[in-house]
């Protein structure tokens, strides 16, 4: 053995030596640096993308910030007439020049420039206006005062003028009606709305030179840093200042999203920033306007804040700067790293030390965190005392409420004009409240047990949300104070319906696979007795003449025979997995083969034929025989659902994601929700005796799962949904057949 290696380890030696070893290893190294600097440069976009996300978030926050403010000030005005008007109603008509007056100058701030009153004839009575402002005509107010008539305050039209100086403002009348001594009258306000939101907006910063601007539904400038801007058609100014530039993605923005109230980020091209000219990326971010005094009057208007792109990039470069050393410290070798490690250990030090220095601002940061992460929690976060009234709620938990208790307003529970989706509506409120009675029964059983126990406890309970019965795990935890006394009760509740239809799901396979086993044996164990009835009954059948009543009497033996041995053939069938064809098919093609030969049934049956099965639907995984099967049973069991009134029958073909889904949708009876977890079990069926071996959903089934499909059903029955339409729908999904070369390829 010794002899043999000598020669061995000779050559490895002289082959390690070689050049050529020396150049492979070289251009191994320079690969492996090669690609770790291309790692690098991607990270740095990815970064750079996060970095922009990060500064649009910020946006996002001034914008609603402005927002806010806005409606806040919108919701002042309101209030600071609804005391004038009671204060009209009981003062002398001589001191009511005086009240609208104090009115007028509480409200200056707030973008309020004219003030007055009108007769029950539409004649101005009393009116005080702020100088540079020309006084608004009789006309003018019937016309904008006609949606306040029924007693409700709103805000007007909106109208692009000038002031006295020349420069453009948009206005607005807010009208109420008013009684003024014997006479109806009515008071109204002008809002210089350009003025009222440039209060807000006109200083907000984002970044070093970012602005922010308004709008209304219709794309009319309210504000912007460009003065000539408001009161002009957004869509149009921008054109006439640059016409060649495309303004494609902001107005995009702009009327898919912006004018409908959404709230979202994005980027786009702008002509100019702050007096520079020309194509500047921008990014934005905007937000509605939410407020009673908007809504009534049926506007919306939107807040975006923007900056340029650029500034966000001079963040950007220094990190660049040290993904690119990163990459060079790997080049120059281990001393480097090991003193970059030092490096960032000793920043690790100093902002350790500076957390210490820093620990009241730390804890308020963290309060500040801690309530984010509550609003922003998927789960339902509550608190209520041991009255059961709300103490807080997160948003998720708001919007669970104002659903439950939707049902429970035409009961005098809330008032129809209190708005469900405000966190304060709730808070106080006890929650027999917010609950059906048999909720909130199950709820005080649930706190007296924690509160006897003093322990936390868990459960899961189902509610009824918007019709749709809603599974949801909690936790009951207790909270106490420092005499460890329990004050508050801690609820998160976890929304688990897909999880207990999964759990539902893969029992009814294990159920399927336990019956499929049983079934091959019991089918096998039958034949064999099946095969003799069989073969004797025919041995007999060759010794007597046909009509002879023996002969009449083993027929009627052979034919029973012959449905025992089909049913033990659909055990059989259903029990093991058959090879098929293993090829694909046309969807569109499958069901209209099914379609010709079920016209005929459909006819005579009285029954509506809708199809929508669109043309290049991609071909799907499959036997088409064995679809066919599944299309003719999902038919056949909906021709019974309506068979006694007759009905529609609706099949129809989508593609998306990969897979093809088709549906069978009838108008029958519906199947009612206590059998539903039933409906594909082998030999489970709705159908009178004789009239069914309850194994054709059950193949169905087995069919379409052996070639990695998917079968589901939804289902309204009069039983469990009295007076609703009833029927039921039943959806195949196959997935998409792929070229062999491009699945390998994947792999």
């Amino acid at each position: 053995m010794t002899a043999k290696s000598g020669p061995i380890r000779r050559a490895t030696r002289t082959l390690i030596g070689t050049r050529h070893m020396v150049a492979i290893f070289s251009v191994l190294f320079l690969l492996i640096i090669g690609m770790a600097g291309m790692l690098i440069y991607q990270d740095a976009y990815v970064m750079r993308d996060l970095i922009n996300e990060e500064f649009n978030k910020q946006q996002l926050i001034l914008a609603r910030q402005a927002a806010a403010q806005i409606a806040r000030m919108l919701d002042r005005i309101e209030v600071e007439l609804v005391e004038l008007k009671r204060f009209l109603a009981i003062m002398p008509a001589s001191s009511r020049e005086e009240g609208l007056r104090a009115a007028l100058e509480r409200s200056r701030t707030r973008g309020l420039i004219e003030m007055g009153l009108t007769d029950s004839a539409g004649r101005i009575v009393h009116a005080l206006r702020a100088k540079g402002i020309a006084p608004i005509t009789s006309e003018q107010i019937r016309s904008d005062c006609r949606d306040g008539a029924g007693g409700h305050m709103v805000l007007g039209p909106l109208r692009c003028e000038q002031n006295e100086s020349g420069e453009p403002i948009v206005t607005s009348m807010v009208c109420t009606p008013v009684r003024l001594g014997d006479e109806d009258g009515t008071l109204f306000a002008r809002v210089d709305v350009s003025d009222l939101v440039a209060d807000v907006t006109k200083d907000i910063r984002s970044g070093r030179t970012g602005y922010a601007w308004v709008i209304d539904d219709a794309g009319t400038f309210l504000f912007h840093p460009e003065s000539e801007f408001i009161g002009k058609n957004a869509f149009e100014v921008r054109k006439e200042r640059q016409p060649y530039i495309s303004f494609k993605e902001i107005n995009r923005i702009m009327k898919e999203q912006m004018l409908h109230g959404q709230e979202d980020t994005g980027i786009y091209v702008s002509g100019w920033h702050r007096g520079t000219r020309g194509e500047i990326t921008k990014l934005i971010a905007f937000t509605p306007v939410r407020g009673e005094t908007l809504s009534a009057g049926g506007h919306m208007w939107s807040v975006a804040v923007v900056a340029p792109v650029g500034e966000v990039a001079e963040a950007v470069g220094p990190m660049y700067l040290r993904h690119f050393a990163a990459g060079g410290a790997i080049v120059l070798g281990l001393m480097i790293f090991g003193l970059l490690v030092a490096m960032y250990q000793y920043r690790i030090s100093q902002a350790l030390q500076q957390k210490v220095a820093q620990t009241e601002a730390t804890l308020h940061e963290a309060e500040r965190i801690y309530r984010r992460v509550v609003e922003q929690a998927t789960d339902l976060i509550y608190i209520f005392d041991l009255q059961m009234r709300v103490v807080l709620l997160n948003p998720q938990t708001v919007e669970l409420f104002s659903h439950l208790v939707i049902t429970k307003k035409a009961g005098g529970v809330l008032p129809d004009d209190t708005d469900l989706k405000l966190e304060s509506v709730w808070l106080g409120r006890r929650l027999g409240e917010m609950m059906r009675p048999r909720d909130a029964q199950f709820m005080a059983r649930r706190i007296s047990e924690v509160l006897e126990t003093e322990h936390s406890i868990s459960y899961e309970h189902t509610i009824t949300v918007d019709g749709r019965k809603t599974r949801l795990s909690t936790k009951l935890v207790p909270i106490r104070d420092e005499e460890q006394e329990i004050r508050y009760l801690l609820g998160i509740s976890r929304d688990v319906t897909e999880q207990a239809e999964m759990d539902q799901r893969i029992y009814n396979t294990e159920k399927l696979a336990s019956i499929g086993t049983l079934a091959a044996g019991v089918a096998h164990e039958i034949n064999n007795p099946l095969a003799v009835i069989l073969g004797f009954t025919d041995l007999l059948l060759d010794r007597f003449e046909a009509g002879a009543p023996e002969y009449e009497d083993l027929k009627v033996i052979e034919t029973n025979a012959n449905n025992a041995k089909k049913i033990v053939e659909n055990m059989l069938t259903f029990a093991r997995v058959t090879e098929g064809l293993e090829d694909t098919l046309d969807v569109k093609g499958a069901v209209e083969t099914v379609l010709r030969v079920a016209a005929n049934t459909l006819m005579t049956k009285k029954i509506e034929m809708v199809t929508d099965l669109p043309d290049g639907l991609p071909r799907v995984r499959g036997d088409s025989r064995e679809y066919q099967q599944v299309i003719f049973n999902l038919i056949n069991n909906a021709v019974a659902a309506m068979e006694s009134t007759g009905g529609k029958l609706s099949i129809g073909a989508t593609a998306a994601e990969g897979w093809v889904h088709l549906s069978v949708a009838d108008t029958g009876t519906g199947v009612p929700d206590r059998i539903k977890a039933l409906i594909f079990d082998p030999f489970f069926t709705t159908k009178r005796v004789g009239e069914g071996t309850g194994l054709g959903l059950s193949l169905c089934y087995g069919i379409v799962k052996k070639y990695g499909g998917k079968m589901s059903f939804t289902s309204v029955s009069a039983e469990d949904s009295p007076g609703r339409p009833t029927g039921t729908t039943f959806t195949v999904s196959m997935p998409v057949d792929r070229p062999r070369d491009a699945a390998e390829g994947e792999a």
